[in-house]
């Protein structure tokens, strides 16, 4: 009989030894679950992230086009008025050539002959 009594106290020692490694594992388990929600969640925000950052990129590359198509038609627009100034002036200085009465040694143009010192 005491043998029985020895050996049915193993067999609930082994089935509480199980039961706390049991619920040691279900802990464990809910701590994974809890992890992997969390890293899904951060997941989910760094994509929401990501999505608006290259929208974001998207729009300040089309600006950046936008603004260099403006610059290159303001360039041109100030080549054009360049060209139309120095055309005035050429025609100016001829006429002045041509008139006996305007005194030459005066004043001259107001931009000078050479258009090779301009940077634009």
């Amino acid at each position: 009989m005491d043998l029985q009594f020895f050996g049915s106290l193993k067999i609930r020692g082994n089935d509480m030894e199980h039961g706390a490694e049991l619920v040691r594992l279900e802990e464990f388990v809910d701590k994974l679950l809890n992890k992997y929600n969390q890293l899904k969640t951060e997941y989910h925000t760094i994509q929401e992230t990501l999505q608006q950052r290259d929208a974001e990129c998207a729009e300040l590359k089309n600006r950046v086009v936008e603004l260099s198509a403006e610059r290159t038609e303001v360039g041109n627009k100030v080549a054009g008025l360049i060209g139309r100034i120095e055309q005035w002036e050429n025609e100016h200085i001829a006429a002045t050539s041509d008139s006996p009465e305007v005194d030459k040694g005066g004043q001259g143009t107001s931009f000078p002959d050479n258009a090779e010192g301009r940077s634009f």
